[in-house]
C-alpha cells in the first residue's frame, strides 16, 4: 500500500539535522530487487531524479525475480535509458536477487560501492551522500553502512536505526523502532550489529573478502552477512542522517514469512551461537505445539516444517500453504453476526478493528481487552468461552496471553496493525 510518492516525500525533510550533505564524485552501483512490485520500484527509481549527487556516476541495475505482473515489460518501457535490467527467469528471493546483482556489480562494473536497495524504498535526496561519508570515514575498517528506516505509509516516524540480535530471546532489536523522527538528537553514526539490507551500502572490497548473501531466500540473510563481517573484524554502521522510507510491516500479512523467519534464524545460531542451538529448537518446537493447541494447525505445521527444513539443511525458496489471509477492507463484514466475544489486546487495536470493519459490538457481545484484565482474570474468561457457542473475534497478538486450548471454537483471527484477517471456523 503505496501512500506517499518520492515528490512528497524528498519536499518532507531538508537538511538533516540542519547539516549540508558532503558531495562525492565516486562511482556508485545501485542494486534493486523487485518482484511483483512495479508500483513501488516506479516510485524508487524515480526518487533518484531529485537525488543530490551527480547521475552520470550512478548505475542503477534492477534485478527482477520472474515478476508476473508485467513489471520487466513496464521497466523497459519507462526507464529503458536509466537502468540496466536483470531478468532472473525465477524467484529467487532477496538472497538471489541481491547476489545476481551484486555479481553484475562485481564482474561487469568497476565501481567500489554497491547500495542495496529493497524495490519498495524511496531515498531521500542526501541519503547516498551520507552512506559515502560513513564509509570513507574510516574505509578499511567498515564493511557497510546502512541508513536510518523511515515509515514508507506512516513518514514521521522510524522503523528501525540499525539493530543487534538478542540471543537470549531468538529476535533481532531494532534501535529507536516505531519512535518519532523528532525523538532522534543524536545524528553521529553509531557501531551496530546489522543494518536492514532494504538500504544498506557496502565496499567492494568488503564483498570480496566475506563473499554473497547465504542463499536463505529472505530474512536474516543481511543479519548473517554483517555477522559475518564482524567475525572478519570489520564494523557495521548506521547513519541516521541517511534516511530512506520503507513499507513498513505494519502493512504486511503475517503468513508464509514465519516460516523462514524461524528456519533462518536457526541458521544463525548454528553458526554463531551454537551453544544455545538446542534452547532455540526446544522454544520453536513449544511454539508449534501453542499454534496448534489453539486452532492454528497450518501455522503448527509452519513451524515443524522450518524446523525439518534446517534440520535437513534445506534452503533457498520452499513451497507450503497456509491458511488464506485476507485483507481486511475486502471482507464482507454486513454478514457476520455480531453476537459474538471480542478479544484485543487493547483499545488502540480493537478501535483499528471497528474503523476497518464498521462493526459495532452490540449489547448482546462481549468485549475483553488484555490490558485492562490480569492473567488470572482473563485465565477465568477464557475457561468460560470454552462453553460459549458465540463466534470468537480476536487479535492476532494472542501468543503471550491465551492459555487455554480453543482449537474447537468457531474463531476469527484479525491483526489490525496489518489489516488482515483469517476465518478459522
Amino acid at each position: 500500500m503505496l501512500v506517499y510518492d518520492s515528490a512528497t516525500l524528498t519536499q518532507r525533510y531538508g537538511k538533516i539535522n540542519n547539516q549540508e550533505a558532503p558531495r562525492f564524485n565516486d562511482k556508485v552501483t545501485v542494486v534493486m530487487v523487485t518482484f511483483n512490485k512495479y508500483t513501488y520500484i516506479k516510485e524508487l527509481i524515480k526518487s533518484f531524479a531529485d537525488i543530490n549527487y551527480d547521475r552520470e556516476l550512478i548505475d542503477i541495475v534492477v534485478v527482477d525475480n520472474a515478476s508476473v505482473d508485467g513489471t520487466e515489460e513496464k521497466l523497459k518501457q519507462d526507464f529503458a535509458n536509466q537502468i540496466t535490467l536483470i531478468q532472473t527467469g525465477a524467484n529467487l528471493g532477496g538472497s538471489g536477487g541481491f547476489n545476481t546483482g551484486m555479481k553484475y556489480a562485481i564482474e561487469k562494473l568497476d565501481n567500489d560501492y554497491i547500495w542495496l536497495l529493497d524495490n519498495d524504498v524511496v531515498v531521500h535526496p542526501d541519503s547516498l551522500n551520507w552512506l559515502l561519508a560513513s564509509i570513507k570515514n574510516n574505509e578499511d575498517e567498515i564493511a557497510a553502512v546502512g541508513s536510518m528506516v523511515m515509515q514508507l505509509d506512516n513518514p514521521d516516524y522510524i522503523s528501525e536505526l540499525g539493530a543487534f540480535m538478542n540471543w537470549q530471546s531468538a529476535r533481532v532489536d531494532m534501535q529507536s523502532a516505531n519512535q518519532p523522527f523528532s525523538s532522534i538528537t543524536d545524528f553521529d553514526d553509531r557501531e551496530v550489529e546489522y543494518c536492514a539490507a532494504c538500504s544498506l551500502m557496502k565496499t567492494r572490497k568488503s564483498i570480496e573478502k566475506i563473499g554473497y548473501w547465504e542463499d536463505l531466500f529472505i530474512h536474516f540473510d543481511d543479519v548473517d552477512w554483517c555477522l559475518r563481517a564482524q567475525a572478519h573484524g570489520l564494523k557495521i554502521i548506521s547513519n541516521p542522517k541517511s534516511l530512506v522510507f520503507h513499507e513498513s510491516m505494519h502493512n504486511k500479512q503475517p503468513t508464509w514469512i514465519k516460516y523462514y523467519n524461524v528456519r533462518n534464524i536457526l541458521y544463525l545460531y548454528k553458526n554463531f551461537r551454537s551453544q544455545r542451538l538446542a534452547f532455540v529448537l526446544i522454544k520453536y518446537s513449544a511454539w508449534a505445539l501453542y499454534f496448534m493447541l489453539h486452532g492454528f494447525f497450518a501455522n503448527g505445521f509452519m513451524v515443524l516444517k522450518a524446523i525439518a527444513d534446517f534440520a535437513r539443511d534445506k534452503k533457498q525458496k520452499q513451497d507450503f500453504s497456509l491458511e488464506n489471509y485476507v485483507p481486511m477492507p475486502k471482507i464482507d463484514w454486513k454478514s457476520f453476526d455480531e453476537d459474538a466475544v471480542f478479544i484485543f489486546k487493547n483499545s488502540k487495536n480493537l478501535d483499528m478493528f471497528t474503523y476497518e470493519t464498521k462493526i459495532k459490538p452490540s449489547k448482546k457481545a462481549s468485549v475483553i481487552l488484555y490490558s485492562e484484565k490480569s492473567l488470572v482474570q482473563i485465565f477465568f474468561m477464557q475457561l468460560a468461552l470454552l462453553f460459549d457457542r458465540r463466534k470468537v473475534f480476536f487479535d492476532g497478538a494472542f501468543e503471550s496471553q491465551f492459555m487455554l486450548p480453543l482449537f474447537f471454537k468457531k474463531k476469527f483471527v484479525v491483526y489490525p496493525n496489518y489489516r488482515s484477517a483469517v476465518d478459522l471456523t
